[in-house]
This record gives structure tokens, C-alpha cells and sequence, in this order.
């Protein structure tokens, strides 16, 4: 990460004179102690007239100072000076500035044991961790003196509280107001730059600190979608997360640690804008694709009602019990949700031909449908698909199956192979047929002619079209 290049002017501007000049003192007296740097917050324990030391911190942008705090009273305007204090050892003394991250990949490579002995040990020097502990864990029953705690694992217990502080320090980039466009280009290039730690975090081999970054930035992205012009950027963002999510989940061990993010994933889904549903959904049927999901369908199921895009819960949902084998379930789900389609394509996903069949044989699609199943490239992996396909088309609907017929003939026609005319005579014999059989000579003798005159210069098909085949009606 690049760390910003603060000047004497900038803290100047921040304070007035006076406080300068006591800073600068403070500076010189060393009274800043146990200075960090960690998620672009700078901190430090600053000594002054009292024995309790003030707390100290300066939240950094890629350009400079974004926000400061300090435990002292003063309330007179600007920066107090110990906040200069700091400042001026970042700028003078950074050697002396620890940064958190190394220490964080280190701890996250420790076992359990050890683990759960550094939170022990930090809650008996500072029992107001207690509170935040007990808040950033899921599973964690903080327990009464002579209790047995139950306690889920320390490192989860971390990241859950390094997911909430990023959670944080973005809602600070993205301000209090509506953002204009350029103020919004500023904000994505230092969300950016978060997403570069988490990539780093992940190959230095900490990737449940690296998930819960990512996590952090989907969703301040999405719910701060709101205050920006709604364009784009954001949901473009949102799936270059989600995409570097997956690929770091890809590298754990034990992947049964993602489901703790089934359920926050689930909810964003339910409440982000259609932008960004398609990128959660995808992002959830990829961390659900190796483990039980019994959960997340039931979860689903319960809210179904509350989705603003029903149709892409319904084909995630779908997808689940497909995943766990559940096909009458699934069957089920795509009658009472009129989702056939969908249904379809995703059988055509797990290429389980005898089921692809038994749904085209129950279900009657449109010819938007039929054509998108055609087109779909995993339909060509089952030999003869479409001539298995188009007798079904013509038992539900032979209006349908003509269009079919119609667009494959074009589709053909698109080929200069002279081999090619013998599948278009083919196809316009089946066409014939389906024309007779409704009834429809004049419709069939206008299509001759739309073929003629759309397909003029091509000669074969000109005297294929001329033949007693397809000018004489009594012939079959």
C-alpha cells in the first residue's frame, strides 16, 4: 500500500498556531507512545498533564487526512495537539510507527491455543475489549464468572472485528452526503487500493483476513449505492470483488469456514438494487458449491417474498437443489414459480441428460426459450439434440416448432457450405408439414416468398425452393 506523503502544511492547516507549536512540543518530548498504523488508521497513546495517557487516532486517505479523534476535552476548533503530536512522528519519526498487518498475518498462522491465549490476554489488560468481543463474534457466549464459555475459533473472531473495522473506514470514504461523479472516481480508487491489501493478505497466506475485507467493501459499496448517481462503477467494483472473492476462497482448507458468509451474502442479496444481485448470486452459488446449503434454501424459501428480483433467487435456489440432488424438489419449485426455463438451463449445467429430457417433455416453453436453450453451447455436448428436441417443440406447440424451423433455416443459410442445403431442405420439409397440419397453406406460400426475396442471390436454395417438393401442396 502507498502511504500518503503528509506535509507541515496540511497539519498546519488542521490547527491553529498555538496548538501547532504545543504539538511540536509534545513532538519533542516524546509523548507519543505505541504508535500504529493498521487499515489506514493511524494510533497512538499520547501522554499529557494527565497519568492516563489520550488516545490518538488519524484515519489516512491515498491523498492525505480524511478524520482525527482524540480522547482529550478540547473542543475548540481544529486539531488538539496531541493529534499534531502524532502527526508529526508520522511525518519525522515513521520508523517508529508499527504497522498492525504483519503482526495480524503472523497471529493468523498461530494454532487455536495460541490464539484464544492472546485474547485472553488482551482482555485482562483491557477488560473494555469485552464489549467488542462479544459483539464481533457469532457464535461466542460470553459467559458469567464460573460459567463454562462456549467460544468459536480466535481467528475467526478477528476477522469478524477486521471485517467490521473496514466496514467502517469505507462508510468514511463514501461521507456523510451524495457523491458527484468525480467524487465518486476518488472513492473507487482508494477502495482499490483495499482490494490490493486483501489480495496481499491472501498471499501472504491470511485469507480469512483477505475474505473479510472483501466482504467489508461488496458491502459498503452496495449499501452506499444510494448517495452516488447509481451508474456503472460501483456494481463493476462489486464484481471484481466477488470474482477475487472466489478465487481466494478456492485456497482454503476447510471451506466449510464460508458459510459464515451464506447468510450476510444472502440478506445483501435481498436488499441490494439489480445492479448488484446478479454478482451475490453468483458469488453464493460458488461458495455453495461444495457443501451442504440446507440452510441457505431454507433461508431462501423464508424470504422469497421480500426479493426484488424474484426470478434470480428463484434459479439460485433452483440451482441448490440440483446441487444436493434434490430433483423432485426442484421440479416442484419450477411449476409453482413458472421457471421452466431456467430449470432447463441449469440441468444443462450438470449435463444430466435423462432429467434434461423428462423437463422438456413436461414443460412448454416460448420461443425466446426454446432458441436460448438452442443456443446454449452445453446443449451441443448431447449428441443430436436438436432433432431430439424439435419433436417435442411440435407435440406441445407447433406454432412454436415453424418459428424454430424458420430460424434454424437461417441460421444455416449463414454457412456457404453447399452440404448445408441438404439439412435447410430438411428443415423446410418438417416446416411443410406443421403448415398443412394447421391448416396454414397461404402462411406457408408467404414464407416461400419472404425466403425467395431475402435469399435472392443464392441460386441452390432459389431452384430447391422451385422444386414439386415444396410448390405442389398435395405432396407431403
Amino acid at each position: 500500500m502507498q502511504l500518503p506523503q503528509l506535509t507541515l502544511d496540511q497539519i498546519q492547516e488542521r490547527c491553529t498556531k498555538q496548538v501547532f507549536s504545543r504539538g511540536e512540543g509534545y513532538f519533542h518530548n516524546e509523548a507519543i507512545e505505541n504508535a500504529i498504523f493498521h487499515d489506514w488508521t493511524l494510533s497512538a497513546n499520547c501522554y499529557g498533564s494527565e497519568d492516563t495517557p489520550y488516545r490518538v487516532s488519524v484515519e489516512l486517505t491515498p491523498t492525505g487526512i480524511a478524520d482525527t479523534e482524540c480522547s482529550c476535552p478540547y473542543d475548540w476548533g481544529g486539531d488538539c495537539k496531541h493529534i499534531v503530536a502524532l502527526l508529526l512522528t508520522y511525518i519525522h519519526e515513521i520508523d517508529e510507527i508499527r504497522s498492525v498487518e504483519p503482526i495480524l498475518t503472523a497471529i493468523a498462522e498461530k494454532p487455536r491455543a495460541t490464539l484464544l491465549r492472546i485474547i485472553s490476554e488482551l482482555l485482562k489488560r483491557e477488560p473494555t475489549l469485552l464489549p467488542i468481543v462479544k459483539t464481533y463474534t457469532d457464535n461466542v457466549e460470553v459467559s458469567t464468572f464460573g460459567d463454562t464459555p462456549t467460544t468459536a475459533s480466535a481467528a475467526t473472531v478477528v476477522a469478524s472485528a477486521t471485517s467490521t473495522v473496514y466496514r467502517e473506514q469505507i462508510d468514511r470514504l463514501f461521507g456523510d452526503g451524495f457523491l458527484e461523479q468525480h467524487q465518486l472516481h476518488e472513492v473507487i480508487a482508494q477502495l482499490t487500493e483495499l482490494l490490493k491489501h486483501a489480495e496481499s493478505l491472501a498471499q501472504a497466506g491470511a485469507t480469512e483476513f483477505a475474505l473479510s475485507i472483501l466482504y467489508a467493501l461488496i458491502h459498503q459499496s452496495i449499501v452506499r449505492y444510494e448517495d452516488t448517481l447509481q451508474n456503472s462503477e460501483l456494481p463493476r467494483f462489486v464484481r471484481t470483488c466477488t470474482t477475487q472473492f472466489v478465487q481466494i476462497a478456492d485456497t482454503l482448507q476447510e471451506p466449510t469456514a464460508l458459510r459464515e458468509y451464506h447468510q450476510p451474502l444472502l440478506g445483501l442479496s435481498f436488499e441490494a438494487e439489480a445492479a448488484f444481485t446478479p454478482h451475490l448470486i453468483h458469488l453464493l452459488k460458488q461458495l455453495s458449491a461444495t457443501q451442504d446449503a440446507t440452510e441457505l434454501q431454507t433461508a431462501i424459501e423464508q424470504r422469497l417474498d421480500e426479493s426484488r428480483d424474484r426470478q434470480t433467487h428463484v434459479r439460485l435456489l433452483l440451482y441448490l437443489h440440483l446441487n444436493n440432488e434434490q430433483i423432485a424438489a426442484a421440479f416442484r419449485l419450477a411449476r409453482r414459480e413458472e421457471a421452466a426455463a431456467a430449470f432447463i438451463n441449469l440441468l444443462l449445467e450438470h449435463q444430466d441428460e435423462d432429467t434434461i429430457w423428462e423437463a422438456l417433455e413436461e414443460f412448454s416453453l416460448t420461443i425466446e426459450a426454446y432458441w436460448d436453450i438452442l443456443k446454449n453451447p452445453l446443449a451441443n455436448r448431447i449428441p443430436n439434440f436438436t432433432e431430439q428436441l424439435l419433436p417435442l417443440v411440435k407435440g406441445h406447440r407447433p406454432e412454436t416448432a415453424i418459428m424454430l424451423y424458420q430460424g434454424l433455416i437461417e441460421q444455416v443459410l449463414t454457412s456457404r457450405k453447399r452440404t448445408d442445403y441438404k439439412t435447410v431442405q430438411h428443415y423446410l420439409t418438417e416446416a411443410q408439414k406443421l403448415y398443412q397440419h394447421l391448416d396454414q397453406e397461404s402462411q406457408w406460400k408467404a414464407y416461400l416468398k419472404v425466403l425467395r426475396e431475402r435469399h435472392r442471390r443464392k441460386r441452390t436454395l432459389l431452384e430447391m425452393l422451385e422444386s414439386p417438393l415444396f410448390t405442389n401442396p398435395s405432396m407431403p
